[in-house]
């Protein structure tokens, strides 16, 4: 009995076996488009919430600044 199989319109569709180094090809093209989309949404990524990054950095060198004055002053108002 002969199974029907859909056309691709792959060129390597009418051979009977396609060899390793075809299959092997395929493979590492379809690995490397799925690494290059998603290396590409991560830098997409990055640089939407660079700005968002950068805020919360200032935000928290103040409230370390300000813990540091509020301290400085408490040890100088023990000490006096």
């Amino acid at each position: 009995m002969k199974v029907r199989r859909a056309r691709s319109g792959c060129p390597t569709e009418n051979a009977a076996s396609p060899g390793r180094r075809v299959l092997l090809g395929r493979r590492l093209s379809a690995t490397g488009t799925c690494w290059g989309r998603t290396a590409r949404e991560a830098v997409r990524w990055i640089s939407r919430h660079r700005s968002i990054a950068a805020d919360q950095f200032l935000r928290g060198a103040c409230y370390g600044a300000g813990t540091a004055v509020v301290g400085l002053l408490a040890v100088w108002a023990q000490t006096r």
